[in-house]
């Protein structure tokens, strides 16, 4: 299959309104496919999925599947994807796992496979990785996804430094806990937790579980598929038992991508512009289509069942805002980035609050090469299982055409806004951790007006 074309670097010609009529059909939920994909590899039978985002992830997920033996046939242009995991012939992940973070969702999925079949008693993994700063070494660890295992499994841990394995008991899950639990709230740790538990035939809970709109979809997958676990929009979550051998086979569509949404919201509205998104889902993107409405007013946004129309010509001055980033039903933790370069077009200072994740910063200095005033301090929260928070604050500023680099998703797709926004040409590099969450974008941008090559 052909791989994803990702550039040494684009070059964008800021300071142009979209053109008349542009429109984006909106993929499948990044967030969710790669859970969703994984979900399959707890059946014998095939899984066919729809609406399938082509993004790097989902193409590195692939080779790792196909790699251990599972069979898979994607259709990027139909958006499918089929997978039958009939048998596992490997229990080694290979090095693709060290491109993006979220290859761990795979590794609960495995165990709990091999804990039903006998098909390996162990399960041998690189460290992942995605973006910068991401690793054993770096800012965001991913240790409570280790504790996981141990908890919903009592595996032991072997570690060769570069390596780690993951060895099941003899039974299910001896010396394995009924409870499971972060310190903060995780949509990873929620996902890998689901597909850990759903062929244990034991009672499983875990408390502190994330309500992104995601986890409520992939529940209901794997409940289709013959799981038992029960929480839809809850923070504590249970698996009931299951007493079958492995999951069902299915058909299943992939909710759409409110961040994508998002993102095209944002640079419509940082382009003083009109685009239409088509495919959206709105309960789901409601923590940061409030936001929009709050800066630009209800006639600006047009929310329909399954597509929106944001008219941004002629907005109005607005003042700077204040947010405070919380897990979903709140502001969520994915967009503050995004929201950067808009926020600089207000007339006065805006403030950002992180709490959940204080590193979440590294875009700032490559705004600043755009002329984006900003800045940053990280404190301390007592008395709080969230010991640290930073805030950013997001002065006024008149953007300039600028050359910088990409260190991680979304604050590469900031980095895009910032290059519409400025009057002349920028070029960015390292281009591709955006590729990793939207699909088509050099295309779509090409489509919707913006100057791009």
């Amino acid at each position: 299959m052909k791989k994803i074309e990702i550039p040494e670097s684009i070059k964008i010609e800021g300071g142009h309104k979209l053109r008349d009529g542009a429109f984006v059909k909106i993929s499948g939920a990044k967030n969710e496919v790669l859970g969703a994909m994984c979900a399959a590899v707890l059946t014998d039978k095939p899984v066919k999925f729809t609406n399938v985002p082509y993004i790097t992830d989902v193409m590195d997920l692939i080779d790792i599947m196909q790699d251990i033996g599972i069979r898979t046939r994607y259709q990027p242009n139909k958006k499918t994807l089929d997978i039958h995991a009939q048998r596992i012939e490997s229990n080694e992940l290979n090095e693709s796992a060290l491109k993006f973070r979220a290859s761990y969702y795979i590794w609960g999925a495995l165990l709990g496979r091999f804990a039903k079949t006998g098909e390996f008693n162990s399960l041998k993994i690189k460290v992942p990785g995605g973006c910068a700063g991401f690793g054993t070494n770096g800012t965001r660890p991913f240790d409570f996804h280790i504790n996981l295992l141990e908890n919903v499994f009592g595996a032991t841990l072997h570690d060769t430094g570069k390596n780690l394995e993951f060895i099941l008991p003899k039974s299910f899950d001896a010396g394995a806990e009924p409870i499971y639990s972060t310190t903060r709230v995780s949509h990873g740790a929620t996902f890998h937790w689901m597909l850990s538990v759903a062929l244990s035939p034991h009672l499983k809970m875990m408390f502190n579980s994330s309500l992104e709109p995601e986890v409520s979809h992939l529940l209901s997958i794997l409940n289709k598929m013959g799981a038992n676990i029960r929480g839809t929009n809850s923070e504590a979550i249970t698996n009931l038992g299951n007493a079958g051998f492995l999951l069902n086979g299915g058909e299943f569509e992939i909710m759409p991508d409110r961040l994508e949404t998002g993102f095209y919201a944002q640079l419509a509205m940082a382009t003083k512009s009109k685009i239409s998104l088509i495919g959206t889902d709105a309960p789901s993107c409601r923590p940061w289509l409030n936001t929009m409405i709050e800066i630009a007013g209800k006639s600006k946004c047009k929310i329909g069942k399954r597509s929106m129309e944001f008219d941004f010509h002629n907005l109005r001055d607005f003042t700077g805002r204040n947010m405070i980033i919380s897990p979903i039903p709140g502001k969520g933790t994915d967009m503050h980035q995004t929201w950067a370069p808009v926020l600089s077009m207000a007339t006065s200072q805006s403030k950002i609050y992180d709490p959940i994740y204080e590193n979440r910063t590294r875009h700032l200095p490559e705004l600043a090469k755009f002329g984006l005033d900003s800045s940053c301090r990280v404190f301390d929260i007592k008395n709080s299982v969230a010991p640290k928070s930073s805030e950013i604050i997001i002065n006024p500023s008149i953007l300039r055409p600028a050359v910088a680099h990409g260190m991680d998703l979304r604050g590469t797709a900031a980095l895009i806004i910032a290059a519409a926004m400025a009057n002349g040409e920028s070029t960015l590099y390292d281009i591709g951790y955006a590729l990793r969450g939207y699909p088509n974008l050099i295309q779509n941008l090409k489509n919707i007006g913006i100057h791009v090559k």
